[in-house]
């Protein structure tokens, strides 16, 4: 009779044991995942940093595979903050640091990483790219070599002949690389910006530079690099609106690059607006006092506004840190006549002529003859000898070095450099 009810006891009875137990289990779960949720948490807080530096890492990749030194370098500032031994972030350090011509620091970074990781392939390539630029002579044919075999990216290989032969300033030899890279990747806008640097910074050829600088830009608006190379170009052309706006662009992305802040302030100067001019270029003489271009552009504002003491001591501060500044020392003959100092105003005239006398000769050199004559150790003390008196002091003595090492008998290249250590020493 009563059996009915035994058994709905028995099964209430276990369902609310069973109901207990799945209780129970869910606490613990709940527990257990709460724990996992802490340490979770704990580790997230702990790696914050490293988080940080793998996006800037990843960033600074992605980058310099699109050719944008710049940006990668600012990336990479920041992750080596974090992670100053980490092998990937090194050799892409290296990377950047060759592209921005800063081949010290390029070959120390590769030393590190071999430290740290070692001889493997990814060091190799680096390190024979460093060579290729730095002794061009050396690695080309292993570089041409390589190129047709396909053993390491083609872009690569291109860029580094055609820095290589700049550096050597090898101007032909460089226009064949870029026809050939052009001719494989017409759309590469890293081909258009070297072919400006190279029209503008070696051929002084204002108008193809800009028509380079263009096509790169249009290729990627990105490109940091080209973008100053046109805002330079049109600033030469005294097209000052347009090279403002590329300038105003510039300072968007490198608020703290004095370079671009001094250009800026020569468009607003030749623009007639004068005041904002002298505004921003004391602004970059508080930030850095001996800033060469600053200095020249201050006292060339001062000379047009009759304040010729002014004038005469912005303009000997940039000869002292630049001495190579034609328009500084054209600018201080002026301000000298002015002012009635004629014997040394006739003084810095000559030293003007001499500058100019130098660049012809230079541009004689680079232009022609050393196309024909590459190693010619005259040519390569010659060079030496100029790029000295500019105060061009490391690659003046790269120059003379290079001449001995063709002809280690070449008595006036031995001469030079000897007499420039010894007063580099101190020495009479």
């Amino acid at each position: 009779m009563h059996a009915p009810f035994t058994t709905g006891a028995r099964i209430e009875s276990v369902s609310n044991g069973e109901s207990r137990r799945s209780r129970f289990r869910l606490v613990r779960r709940l527990g257990l995942f709460l724990v996992l949720v802490g340490l979770l948490a704990g580790a997230a807080l702990l790696s914050r940093p490293h988080l940080r530096a793998w996006y800037h890492r990843r960033a600074a990749h992605a980058e310099l595979q699109r050719y944008h030194t710049p940006q990668a370098i600012r990336h990479l500032l920041i992750c080596r903050t974090i992670w100053p031994r980490d092998p990937e972030t090194l050799l892409l350090a290296a990377r950047a640091a060759r592209r921005a011509r800063i081949y010290g620091d390029s070959e120390r970074l590769l030393r590190d990483y071999r430290q740290v990781r070692g001889r493997d392939d990814a060091h190799a390539l680096e390190q024979f790219l460093l060579a290729v630029e730095c002794q061009v002579d050396a690695f080309s044919d292993s570089c041409w070599k390589c190129l047709h075999e396909g053993r390491y990216e083609a872009a690569l290989l291109l860029e580094a002949l055609t820095r290589g032969y700049l550096r050597q300033y090898r101007l032909g030899e460089a226009y064949l690389c870029l026809k050939h890279w052009k001719q494989m990747q017409p759309d590469n806008p890293q081909v258009f910006f070297l072919e400006g640097l190279l029209r503008l910074d070696y051929q002084e050829d204002r108008a193809a530079a800009e028509e380079s600088y263009r096509r790169a830009l249009e290729l990627d608006p990105d490109h940091e690099e080209a973008r100053l190379g046109l805002a330079v170009a049109l600033l030469l052309g005294k097209n000052y609106s347009q090279a403002a706006g590329h300038f105003q662009r510039l300072l968007q992305d490198q608020p703290d690059n004095l370079r671009v802040q001094v250009g800026l302030a020569e468009c607003f100067d030749g623009l007639g607006e004068t005041a904002e001019a002298v505004q921003r270029v004391d602004e970059v003489l508080a930030q850095q006092p001996g800033f060469p271009s600053a200095l020249s552009l201050r006292g060339q504002i001062a000379l047009k506004s009759g304040q010729l003491d002014q004038a005469e001591s912005y303009l000997r501060q940039a000869l002292r840190r630049n001495p190579m500044d034609r328009r500084a020392r054209y600018d201080l003959v002026l301000c000298l006549e002015r002012s009635g100092q004629n014997e040394e105003a006739l003084q810095q005239r000559r030293q003007l002529q001499q500058m100019e006398e130098d660049m012809a000769r230079f541009n004689e050199i680079v232009l022609k003859e050393i196309t024909q004559r590459p190693t010619d150790p005259a040519l390569h003390c010659t060079l030496g000898e100029i790029l000295l008196r500019a105060g061009q002091r490391d690659e003046g003595l790269r120059w003379l070095r290079s001449a001995l090492q063709l002809d280690p008998n070449y008595a006036l290249a031995r001469q030079i450099l000897a007499e420039h250590m010894g007063q580099a020493n101190g020495k009479p």
